[in-house]
């Protein structure tokens, strides 16, 4: 009987003492996931490729979208967003490098090799849209003015002499 009673009272207790804690503290854990896994399979069909992605544990609002050149996503597995911006039909050996990186207003673009014709400068933001394009005359450094953009990270793409060069940049 008296194990039974003291049972319940350091039951009593436990309990209590943990909805106090529940009370007082402004951060709950409402869900929780313990592991991801998943896989992407890529599929050629009728000279068509098709690359079908899945992924278990993933929380997301589940959802379909579909556009004229058949994409359909659901939940949150997305295209890496370099896909968005690297055009595959121009080669990605532009030698140029840029400086400052963080930078304020403006970056300076220095190439190596000898550039002709128009320079395409092109900014993005973590989400792939694009929120800077100009052209510039060719010039072996070109210092390209930011004043428009905000404090974030973004990407920055430069189109010349038929090649690309893509590089993360950081305004402060």
């Amino acid at each position: 009987m008296q194990q039974r009673l003291l049972f319940s009272i350091l039951l009593f207790i436990v309990t209590f003492q943990f909805t106090i804690a529940q009370s007082t503290q402004s951060d709950y854990l409402v869900r929780s996931i313990t592991g991801v896994s998943g896989s992407s399979v890529t599929s050629t069909q009728n000279n068509k490729i098709f690359i079908v992605q899945q992924s278990v544990g993933q929380a997301s609002v589940i959802g379909t979208f579909n556009t004229t050149k058949y994409v359909v996503r659901q939940g949150f597995i997305q295209p890496h967003i370099l896909s968005k911006i690297i055009n595959n039909n121009i080669s990605l050996d532009l030698e140029a490098s840029f400086y400052p990186n963080p930078f304020v207003e403006s970056v300076t673009l220095a190439f190596v090799e000898k550039i002709e014709g128009k320079v395409e400068v092109a900014v993005f933001d973590m989400l792939g849209r694009l929120v800077f394009l100009n052209s510039y005359t060719a010039e072996q450094n070109l210092k390209v003015q930011f004043h428009n953009l905000s404090v974030a990270d973004y990407i920055l793409k430069v189109t010349a002499n038929n090649k690309q060069f893509v590089k993360n940049i950081i305004k402060k």
